[in-house]
């Protein structure tokens, strides 16, 4: 299954999206998650306001859940989590806050590249890739292309393609 997200519900499209992949790594977590992003904040992923993820994480907060903290529920399940993006001060915040939980859990790797720009979520059995960076300018405002493929070949190949590409690096 292949789909493009565009058009005037594309946000909330979008946020739906993550929600729902990113929950989907916390019940059925993929051995190895790649997360690419040349721009990235720890900006809110996961609506908990009604504590209807308390299941998943009973500590999440009755609000948004942060970008950081889902991660961390990802690696805490044994998932070998990948973030790439760029060293630079936008990403600052969220390359802090990061750094801490991957002092914590050694399947957290961080890969910072000056010239990075790809953008997307890779998991075992689905990808997630377009031009939306993981900041709020890139997930609500800006008018971004994506294309979402739950394919386990095509995972896979492109799993194969991003350990070529950026293996080393780890």
């Amino acid at each position: 299954m292949q789909r493009d997200l565009t058009g005037p519900s594309q946000a909330q499209s979008i946020r739906d999206l993550l929600q729902s992949l990113f929950l989907l790594e916390i019940v059925k977590p993929s051995k190895r998650v790649w997360l690419g992003s040349a721009w990235i904040s720890d900006i809110p992923i996961i609506n908990n306001r009604a504590k209807q993820c308390a299941s998943f994480e009973p500590d999440w907060p009755e609000d948004y859940v942060s970008l950081v903290k889902v991660l961390e529920a990802i690696v805490k399940r044994g998932v070998e989590l990948i973030i790439i993006t760029r060293n630079d001060r936008p990403n600052q915040s969220f390359i802090e806050k990061i750094k801490i939980v991957a002092s914590k859990y050694p399947n957290l790797k961080l890969i910072l590249k000056d010239e990075f720009h790809e953008k997307g979520l890779l998991g075992e059995d689905y990808e997630l890739m377009g031009s939306m960076n993981f900041t709020r300018n890139g997930i609500e405002i800006n008018d971004e292309h994506i294309k979402y493929t739950c394919d386990t070949e095509v995972a896979a190949q492109r799993q194969v393609e991003m350990m070529q590409k950026y293996g080393q690096d780890l």
